[in-house]
């Protein structure tokens, strides 16, 4: 009789075990929510995004004080009732689901510190479809390295690369803010290029030289502009 009962609690245990874990993996973020962020002396209003794709779950941030629309997220992370999500590697959410799955609270980490945030579940999830523009020009395709010479001087990566449907996409990585993933639209007219960035709200005007090794232009947002100078990556040369 022991030895059953034993056994009995035994399998009640494991039941339980599988229960809970099929609970752990059945919170789904996906849908639009709305946050705020409540940091010493002033409190951000802040949106996240979030939609599942083949290999996971994709989103964005954004920041309507800052004018980020749609600022891509680089990881999403879902373990049971816990979500983790950074739009850069320098900071990141920590936060967990509600049981009702109708609001995530948790800490937000940055610069060594961490503040509370809230967020609240409001319908289906916002994201934009892709930026493309039309197929670009071999001499544009490839890695650019650049400099914006502000606040100790900004590093930068764009890539700009054309797809097999005729399309063309561009990501410019601030390699200085934490790796921040910008998407661009990009119009060639001959040697002149542009970069559209509605994420940040900016544009990149250029030129490109005759030996296809430098972008030189001038990056404009809000009612600020600087000079920007993109050149081709060592070692890819796709002239």
């Amino acid at each position: 009789m022991y030895r059953i009962l034993r056994t009995s609690t035994v399998v009640v245990v494991l039941l339980f075990n599988v229960v809970a874990l099929r609970a752990q993996t059945a919170a789904d973020p996906s849908g639009h929510w709305e946050g705020l962020v409540q940091a010493p002396g002033m409190d951000v209003v802040f949106q996240i995004d979030l939609a599942k794709n083949g290999s996971g779950i994709t989103g964005t941030v954004s920041v309507p004080e800052q004018r980020l629309t749609g600022l891509p997220l680089q990881k999403v992370t879902v373990d049971g009732r816990s979500i983790k999500f950074q739009a850069r590697t320098d900071q990141s959410f920590d936060g967990t689901m509600s049981d009702d799955g109708g609001s995530i609270s948790g800490s937000y980490d940055i610069d060594g510190s961490a503040v509370p945030f809230t967020m609240t579940r409001k319908g289906e999830a916002r994201i934009a479809a892709p930026l493309t523009g039309a197929a670009i020009g071999k001499a544009l395709e490839g890695r650019w390295n650049g400099t914006i010479d502000v606040n100790g001087g900004v590093k930068l990566v764009l890539t700009m690369t054309n797809h097999p449907d005729g399309t063309s996409t561009g990501v410019i990585v601030n390699l200085s803010e934490g790796g921040l993933e910008i998407p661009v639209r990009i119009t060639q007219d001959g040697a002149r290029v542009t970069l559209d960035t509605p994420v940040v709200g900016g544009s990149y005007a250029a030129t490109l030289n005759e030996n296809g090794t430098e972008l030189n232009g001038t990056f404009s947002q809000s009612e600020r502009s600087v000079p920007l100078v993109f050149k081709r990556a060592a070692g890819d040369d796709r002239q």
